[in-house]
């Protein structure tokens, strides 16, 4: 809510931080269904990100057509705040268009409302922007064909490319957001997700480079699978087990994420046994089982450009009338762990009764979930993504992952929807950051 308590009506855009103040610039849709020339660019403006006070339309008389994701940036040398913008006249021809204001609520003044990038002829659709340390800005944006992302130069001025493109990152994405944390740089950006309720990803690309060079280092808004709730809490059920079905490209597997990056010297895998094949016809000896089969697993562990597999050794088997137990040594650093059964012709499916990692005896607390190509992943956080919001905190930089929870009104009003941010971004060692987690709520100290 603003100061007079009206819905703060303002999405896909982002909050950026000028001289000590807030300014969350975002589309309003009012009552509409999006795709309509009512769309308007507001701003609001805090001084502690919970209250906020309105400060109107961004670009009085607007050109007719259908406006989105506002993004404002600063130009130190010109004194300019510097507005882009995505627009269409009609729809999906997409351009970029620039305003300049010489404060950071405007009004804003369009100079250029057909922007030419490198990759125009393939129209233009969501973008982020990103000023480096040394004043370079930068502009991460996806094609309306292919929805191909790339990262391109501005000039110095901001209003306008230099055509420097580095090259196609990745394809059918959007609503990518970048920022440097380390000296790297961070490309977020997922999957079309048009207006969506049920929310979009948030896949990591990272790099030591501005515009080239980014890798692939994960979905921080994707469970990898199916929860594994009996492998979530190390407790055995008796006849209650999680399924591994085998399928013409393999057995699901199963992926473990620790709660925090750990040393794992053990993974100990409890099958239930009654994963036999039939034995009806055998009339000679009815009443025995046939032989368990018991397969042989894989181990990956997750690294900064993927899945790397992990040798491990058996430590000890035991069998009882229920299980099958196999302890395996391992030596490794991971906050994810993949355990793939081997194929087994003698088997249609395994069922799991318990995972267990230990590290120096200690077990150690992860969930589980099955996970395959087949097995669909879905969104940690319902949000499509908008914007990753740099905060100054006395505890030093923090990066917060933003996103439209679209659908959320409970008055049916688009431009009511709510909006998720998250607690900070956690990073690993390696660079790269854990996945996302609820949080009902958070606070934070300025840096003053």
């Amino acid at each position: 809510m603003d100061k007079d308590s009206a819905i703060v009506d303002a999405h896909d855009g982002r909050i950026i931080q000028f001289e000590g103040k807030f300014y969350w610039y975002g589309t309003s849709y009012g009552e509409t269904n999006g795709f309509t020339t009512a769309n308007k660019y507001l701003c609001y403006s805090s001084k502690d990100l919970i209250n906020w006070e309105k400060q109107g339309a961004l670009i009085p008389n607007q050109p007719e057509g259908v406006y989105y994701r506002p993004h404002v940036i600063y130009n130190k040398k010109t004194k300019k705040y510097v507005l882009w913008y995505n627009w269409y006249p009609k729809l999906w021809n997409g351009k970029f268009g620039v305003a300049v204001s010489d404060t950071p609520q405007g009004p804003f003044k369009i100079i250029n409302d057909d922007v030419q990038m490198s990759r125009s002829e393939a129209g233009l659709g969501d973008f982020g922007l990103f000023v480096d340390d040394d004043g370079t800005a930068y502009i991460s944006y996806n094609t309306i064909n292919n929805h191909q992302v790339s990262i391109e130069k501005l000039d110095d001025s901001y209003t306008g490319s230099t055509m420097e493109n580095g090259g196609i990152i990745a394809q059918h994405m959007e609503a990518g957001s970048q920022f440097k944390h380390n000296n790297k740089y961070y490309l977020l950006t997922d999957y079309t997700c048009c207006f969506c309720n049920y929310g979009s990803g948030a896949r990591v690309y990272v790099s030591n480079d501005p515009l080239t060079g980014y890798t692939f280092t994960g979905n921080i808004n994707r469970y990898p699978g199916k929860k594994a709730l009996m492998l979530s809490d190390s407790v055995s059920r008796g006849t209650q087990y999680e399924t591994l079905e085998k399928r013409p490209s393999g057995y699901d597997g199963i992926e473990l994420q620790l709660e925090k990056h750990s040393s794992v010297n053990e993974i100990e895998i409890s099958l239930f046994t009654g994963n036999r094949p039939e034995n009806c016809g055998n009339v000679e000896n009815p009443r025995v089982h046939p032989e368990i089969n018991i397969p042989e697993f894989d181990f990956f562990t997750w690294q900064f450009d993927g899945w790397k597999p992990l040798k491990a050794d058996l430590l000890t088997r035991e069998s009882s009338a229920l299980n099958e137990s196999m302890r395996f040594t391992v030596n490794i650093e991971a906050d994810r762990i993949k355990v793939v059964p081997k194929d087994s012709s003698a088997t249609t499916a395994l069922y799991i009764n318990e995972i267990t990692l230990f590290n120096n005896q200690q077990k150690l607390p992860f969930n589980g979930y099955i996970s395959h190509k087949s097995i669909p992943q879905k969104p940690i956080i319902p949000a499509q993504q908008t914007y990753v919001m740099k905060l100054n905190t006395n505890a030093g930089e923090k990066f917060i992952w933003m996103g439209d929870l679209w659908g959320s009104a409970s008055d049916n009003i688009k431009g009511h929807d709510y909006q998720y941010w998250s607690a900070p971004l956690n990073f690993k060692e390696d660079g790269t950051i854990y996945p996302l987690q609820w949080t009902d709520s958070w606070d934070y100290q300025p840096n003053k």
